[in-house]
């Protein structure tokens, strides 16, 4: 039972090993031979890397004026005592 399963294990991983070769599957490998497709995917690269970035940016920006409004409306309404 032992050596079916030890079988059944080696052909499963063998199969999962060969599948992106027989199966093509690397994008970069073999699609990006033209010049327009490795354009693409540099461009893609570098939106791909640039959007987190950019998203936190515009996060931080938009809390830093809304706690600036904030402040200045709390000013408005109470001004401070001496």
């Amino acid at each position: 039972m032992i050596r079916i399963r030890f079988a059944l294990a080696l052909v499963v991983s063998t199969a999962v090993l060969l599948a992106p070769q027989l199966a093509a599957a690397c994008a970069v490998c073999f699609t990006g031979r033209a010049d327009e497709t490795r354009v693409a995917f540099i461009v893609t690269t570098g939106f791909l890397t640039a959007l987190p970035i950019l998203l936190v940016g515009a996060l931080v920006w938009w809390l830093c004026r809304r706690a600036r409004q904030i402040r200045d409306e709390n000013e408005s309404i109470s001004p401070a005592i001496d």
